[in-house]
């Protein structure tokens, strides 16, 4: 039925109706010409047979008077040489004298000098009504003479044209709607076909290529160029990761390096002046590499490579993030808590989605001064969603889109600890799993959820039976913040050493 319905909603179905109703209308209007053309003429002839009978009787008076006329209509009259002939002549009392009527019709139609009236009394014709179309004639002696012919094989003549031709317009608007399905149904599914593709790459796996028609038409033009753009994206990608894969190993070394000489100089030296400017280059050091650290995860999760998709037991990785801070929650005096339900599984990196979450965890225990910072596990909608509450100071409307940003903070001056990087980093694992991201307000507070894609939970629970993933980074991988960072916590990465 979805595709059914989405097949109506294409734009070539849509031009496919429109085509069929302008060539519909065009066909029902050379129909409908057909039949005022064909009935008209039918009509007519009937009309022009009424005036030659009518010159006839005329001349037949001239010739012979009353009698005359009497005998010619009685000739006319016969059933055997006339079917659909109607004749009647009446004296100046009304009275029939000739003609296979018994008496002057009472109902009549006038039309011009035509007349229209039904009738079932015709001497020697069978009890039938019969549709007369008629004209009438005065003798200078006060007779009346009516001439008229049976017009119901004409009236059934032009019935029958009329149904013929509904039926052939009702025919032809089914036929073009019919045809305009299964066009938009081809159309749709090589366009399907090309969007799943797209969802693949945007996925991060840019190995997937648009199948080639063998037809060489618009939609397989359009599949070479997509290859042929994608060749050159994967290119440029590939010559991108060589570049970062570069800058890593050039800057991570000498890095770290420097951090180790600065701390082994610091263990050797006794003035207090001069540890104190050491301990501020090593806080420096350490901050460039844990920046450079969260850029790099960040490109990671941006490539959104799901080969590394697994299944995950969320109530596990949340449970271990809640593990991870609830002491740094009291440190600070704040209630901490944890509203953790049961069965509840997604598909992805469980590496990236312990991170994103901490992140988000240590961003709200930073800001928050008082009060407390709530992490639950819920089904919101029939979707497993992790949602972080706290009754901190929360974030305007204006910047709940800059802060997910990278390296955007509030702060602009810039003077607490950070790089304002770990909602950032979130955001970027929210695209390569196609979460739902939201910055929502507590009042106090903010409220950020982070809402997995729509699957069979039982089917999950069945795969993750007997096995349960947890996931956390490493001890020399904290979270780093987002638009509202993580200073107290911006340690490199194992990866980064």
């Amino acid at each position: 039925m979805k595709k059914f319905r989405r097949i109506l909603d294409s734009i070539t179905f849509r031009l496919a109706l429109a085509y069929t109703l302008v060539f519909g209308a065009s066909v029902g209007g050379l129909f409908y010409f057909v039949y005022w053309a064909t009935a008209g003429f039918a009509i007519q002839q009937v009309e022009a047979a009424v005036d030659a009978d009518v010159s006839g009787f005329v001349e037949s008076y001239s010739r012979a008077g009353i009698l005359g006329l009497i005998n010619s209509v009685n000739r006319r009259s016969d059933r055997g040489t006339n079917r659909d002939g109607v004749y009647l002549i009446v004296n100046t009392m009304g009275t029939p004298i000739a003609g296979n009527l018994q008496s002057w019709p009472q109902r009549m139609e006038a039309q011009d000098v035509w007349l229209n009236f039904t009738i079932s009394d015709l001497r020697a014709a069978t009890p039938e009504a019969a549709d007369v179309r008629a004209k009438q004639y005065l003798t200078p002696d006060g007779f009346r003479l009516l001439v008229g012919r049976d017009v119901r094989g004409v009236n059934l003549f032009r019935a029958r044209l009329m149904n013929s031709l509904n039926i052939g317009l009702t025919v032809t608007l089914a036929l073009g709607i019919i045809g305009g399905f299964i066009f938009s149904r081809t159309v749709v599914r090589r366009i399907e076909s090309i969007t799943r593709t797209c969802r693949r790459i945007m996925s991060g796996d840019l190995t997937q290529r648009v199948p080639e028609a063998r037809r060489n038409d618009e939609l397989g033009q359009l599949s070479l160029n997509i290859n042929e753009m994608l060749d050159q994206i994967e290119r440029l990608m590939r010559g991108m990761q060589q570049v970062s894969d570069n800058i890593a190993h050039d800057l991570r070394t000498p890095l770290t390096r420097l951090r180790s000489r600065l701390e082994s100089l610091l263990r050797h030296l006794q003035d207090p002046a001069q540890r104190e400017t050491i301990e501020d280059a090593l806080s420096d050091a350490e901050s460039l590499l844990s920046t450079f650290a969260s850029l790099l995860r960040i490109a990671r999760a941006e490539a959104g490579v799901q080969q590394s998709f697994v299944d995950l037991d969320l109530r596990a990785i949340a449970g271990d993030v809640a593990d991870l801070y609830e002491a740094l929650a009291e440190e600070k005096g704040l209630s901490f808590v944890t509203q953790l339900e049961e069965g509840l599984t997604a598909r992805g990196d469980p590496n990236l989605v312990a991170q994103a979450l901490a992140n988000v965890v240590d961003n709200a225990i930073k800001y928050t001064a008082e009060g407390s910072v709530t992490l639950s596990l819920t089904n919101l909608g029939g979707r497993p969603a992790f949602v972080v509450a706290d009754t901190g100071p929360g974030i305007p409307d204006e910047f709940k889109g800059k802060v997910l940003e990278r390296l955007f903070r509030m702060e602009q001056s810039r003077t607490s600890p950070g790089s304002g990087l770990g909602l950032s980093l979130a955001a970027a694992v929210a695209r390569s799993h196609n979460l739902e991201l939201k910055l929502e307000d507590n009042r106090p507070g903010l409220r950020v959820v982070l809402r997995f894609p729509e699957r069979k939970l039982e089917q999950d629970s069945a795969r993750l039976a007997g096995a349960k993933t947890k996931a956390l980074p490493g001890p020399g991988a904290p979270p780093h913040d987002g638009g509202r960072d993580t200073g107290k916590h911006d340690q490199p990465p194992a990866e980064a050493a």
